[in-house]
């Protein structure tokens, strides 16, 4: 059967989005334009998957299965992922499959988000974090690599001199067994316990005389400066505390009610409909928020973590451009249940420019910072800049949006789950 062939590159790191480089409807096979598949690209497969039809879901596995970029569908496989509300590849609404030509085998290639050139000018550049590794040298003692085959998928947090370490369960379990690397040595591992509500697993070694970490025991306030140590470099990471602990379980979340579009000079709403927040704060079609709560908006990803940092019935100063004027106001936001194609496209915006977490929501009690961290530095604990430890991360959310479960609440997960009488091993 004859083949289409479409290549597809995501040009951008600030925004997940596709762009058709060839649109011609190619005689090749699919084999000519195999490529490795790297990390980046898999892990975005990866997360994509569980909101896919089955059908298009399973081409997408049996393309990662044998580490190919190429993706290979029917007509009716393509058109329901390009009409899937979580499909970033925005370029791919513009394609129509021709029947009578067979299937599409699709190319995706996208540059290396972990491997991207930090400007100089960048809060993450090399030389700022590197000054910070004195403030991290205590917590770091207490940190280890959980690793599957040749790749690290975790931090932990080591929480007593005997072998017991904590770290983010999702990212683990799927990829049992793991090892942990412990002052450079592979060290087999094995899953106690797991705290399925808050994603924590408690993981024993056979080593002995650890650093156990060290919880904090004062509050860190919001715009306080944290920081996340690392094992591959002493400093990952720096960010801001951006909002209180809070549950993120399913349900009613924080709702301005605008339709976001980007513009050079910031975010520009429309749809704004009588009973909104938006429309009782004065807000207009066309206006450009260049600012929320204190947090400048310049991309669509900005604004949706500025309304979901937040809860309903919080009061937010919005700064916006109206012609080009300078203005300000208040909105008192509103809540709502987000589900169907709305939860869907709220979930793509979410992850543009970032690669999320496995699970990356419903933790009943979880504080939010800015730090750009990837799915493996989760486990891992998050210091405020006197090297207190307080908390450690556990998702990776969105593209402005980390979470992490404070140290106070760490300290009862770990009595819970290293207790005698707990239920046995998974």
């Amino acid at each position: 059967m004859d083949q289409q062939y479409i290549y597809l590159k995501i040009t951008r790191h600030a925004v997940l989005v596709g762009a058709v480089i060839l649109l011609l409807a190619l005689l090749v096979a699919p084999t000519s334009v195999t490529a490795e598949m790297p990390r980046d690209l898999r892990d975005q497969f990866e997360r994509l998957i569980p909101d896919l039809d089955p059908e298009v879901a399973k081409r997408f596995q049996e393309a990662m299965d044998a580490g190919r970029c190429v993706v290979e569908f029917t007509p009716d496989q393509f058109r329901k992922f390009r009409d899937n509300p979580v499909n970033p590849f925005e370029d791919t609404y513009q394609i129509e499959p021709d029947d009578r030509q067979g299937n599409i085998s699709l190319n995706f290639e996208m540059p290396s988000l972990r491997n991207r050139r930090v400007d100089p000018m960048e809060r993450q550049n090399e030389e700022l974090l590197r000054k910070l590794t004195p403030v991290v040298a205590d917590a770091a003692k207490s940190i280890v690599g959980i690793w599957k085959d040749d790749r690290m998928v975790a931090l932990g947090t080591i929480v007593s001199s005997d072998g017991y370490i904590v770290t983010k369960a999702s990212e683990v379990q799927k990829r049992a067994p793991v090892k942990c690397v412990v002052n450079g040595e592979h060290v087999s591992t094995r899953i106690e316990r797991v705290d399925e509500k808050s994603d924590v697993a408690l993981l024993k070694i056979g080593e002995e005389n650890l650093t156990p970490v060290q919880w904090a025991e004062a509050e860190t306030a919001p715009g306080s400066f944290v920081i996340t140590p690392g094992m591959e470099k002493p400093v990952v990471a720096l960010g801001t505390y951006a909002a209180k602990p809070r549950s993120t379980v399913s349900g009613e979340q924080a709702f301005l009610g605008v339709n976001p579009d980007k513009t050079p000079q910031g975010v520009m709403v429309s749809e704004i409909q009588q009973g909104d927040a938006s429309f009782d704060a004065g807000l207009k079609d066309g206006d450009v928020i260049v600012e929320m709560a204190g947090k400048p908006i310049v991309e669509v990803g900005d604004l949706v973590n500025a309304v979901r940092c937040q809860r309903p019935g919080d009061n937010v100063e919005i700064r916006f451009l109206r012609h080009g004027q300078p203005m300000s106001t208040r909105a008192t936001l509103a809540g709502r249940s987000l589900s169907g194609e709305q939860a869907a496209r709220f979930k793509m915006m979410n992850r543009m420019g970032t690669i999320v977490s496995r699970r990356a929501d419903n933790f009943p009690f979880v504080f939010q910072h800015d730090a750009p961290l990837f799915p493996e530095h989760c486990g891992g604990p998050v210091v405020d800049l006197e090297g207190n430890v307080i908390g450690i991360n556990i998702a990776r959310q969105g593209r402005a949006s980390s979470l992490a479960i404070p140290a106070s609440r760490m300290k009862e997960i770990v009595n819970e789950l290293t207790r005698s009488n707990v239920a046995s091993r998974p």
